[in-house]
């Protein structure tokens, strides 16, 4: 079963103006199939695959010149030789649009090779796992499973696909083949147990001395390690919002997995009835909510979304900047909410003056509306996408 992505438009569009296009996200996310079912006549390299990635190091020039039409090239990580050459054919005709289409997951490295060599002549796009919003356009049955099994497409796609087999070979295979790549891990048990540690930090400031201890190895090992995971595409660190408003706030970035369905599997979630009565259920609804903001209106972390946090305490899970508007918004996962315990109130007009604000609650309820209640908007992500107006 195909599912339709929300990028295929932005993705087309992009190679009617630009000579190379760049589509990045973590490993399983969709990338080549994506781009298969979009140009399905153009024709295809993976270079995880030897023999393609020796290909190129013998030769890129004579690698590239043998296409003449557009081409997929896949995992374009593996063969950082290919970028300064691709560069050179490039600027011999940069009115070719669409002719070099890539895929990469690594994605740290991969930009480090792409700002040195095609600045200006590449458009990037970074596709994530499944929405919930996409799943509904595709009149996905069971959709309140998503909130535990997450959006990979695999996952929806295969019927007959175990969703604790999909991840148990998902991370076996991070570990043995993409995270050699990035680091080096003497104990892999000891890189399991700090996934599992990071599941049940969800949402949570990072401390790297707390989770030094609960897994058994040194401050410098898990900063090593949590960088290969953000390299990786499978966690994000969430920086606070920064402003001049005369308090002071938290520095430390908060923790969230790029799919929400990793972390539940880390927790040893295997139902809905389970995912309802986890003692981390809060902590995963706001991963959900997090990363359906982002599929859905394409943010970037600590660039248009951020949290906000004081020396108090006092928190605002999620804001988003759009111009000079502030949105602020909680994620609760229950049906219903103590306002008493919202923090609008606190936080919002210490930014009156300068943005236009809006409140809002991403909550559990089972409405497939936007509810405009006293003070704020609540809506469940699961049934809708709140526009960001």
């Amino acid at each position: 079963m195909w599912i339709k992505r929300e990028l295929k438009q932005r993705i087309i569009k992009a190679t009617q103006s630009r000579p190379t296009v760049l589509l990045t996200g973590a490993r399983q996310t969709g990338k080549s199939s994506l781009l298969k079912n979009i140009f399905p006549n153009t024709h295809y390299i993976s270079f995880d695959h030897l023999q393609q990635v020796e290909q190129v190091k013998e030769s890129p020039k004579h690698f590239l010149n043998q296409f003449e039409s557009p081409v997929i090239l896949d995992e374009v990580q593996y063969v950082p030789e290919l970028f300064r050459e691709l560069k050179i054919v490039i600027d011999e005709n940069r009115q070719e649009y669409g002719k070099w289409i890539l895929t990469g997951s690594q994605q740290f490295e991969l930009m480090e090779n792409i700002s040195e060599t095609l600045a200006g002549r590449i458009s990037i796009i970074h596709l994530e796992t499944l929405s919930a919003s996409e799943l509904r356009k595709s009149n996905i049955p069971h959709i309140k499973e998503f909130l535990w099994k997450g959006g990979y497409p695999e996952i929806w796609s295969n019927e007959l696909l175990e969703t604790n087999d999909f991840f148990e070979s998902y991370i076996r295979t991070y570990i043995e083949r993409d995270l050699r790549r990035i680091v080096e891990v003497k104990n892999l048990n000891d890189f399991r147990r700090l996934l599992k540690v990071l599941a049940t930090r969800v949402g949570q400031l990072l401390n790297y001395r707390d989770i030094s201890k609960d897994v058994g190895v040194s401050d410098m090992t898990i900063k090593t390690w949590i960088h290969a995971l953000q390299t990786s595409g499978l966690i994000y660190l969430l920086s606070p919002f920064y402003t001049n408003i005369g308090k002071r706030l938290t520095k430390s970035p908060k923790i969230y997995f790029a799919d929400h369905g990793l972390a539940a599997y880390l927790l040893g979630i295997e139902t809905m009835h389970e995912w309802n009565n986890h003692i981390y259920r809060g902590n995963l609804w706001e991963n959900f909510v997090m990363m359906e903001l982002i599929k859905t209106h394409f943010l970037t972390p600590g660039k248009d979304i951020f949290f906000y946090r004081d020396q108090n305490g006092v928190e605002i899970d999620f804001m988003i900047e759009k111009k000079r508007k502030l949105f602020f918004i909680e994620a609760k996962a229950t049906e219903t909410v103590n306002k008493k315990k919202l923090n609008f109130g606190k936080v919002i007009p210490l930014f009156e003056e300068k943005y236009e604000t809006e409140a809002i609650v991403a909550q559990n309820i089972p409405d497939k509306k936007i509810l405009r209640l006293g003070g704020y908007n609540s809506f469940n992500p699961l049934n809708v996408v709140y526009e960001l107006k």
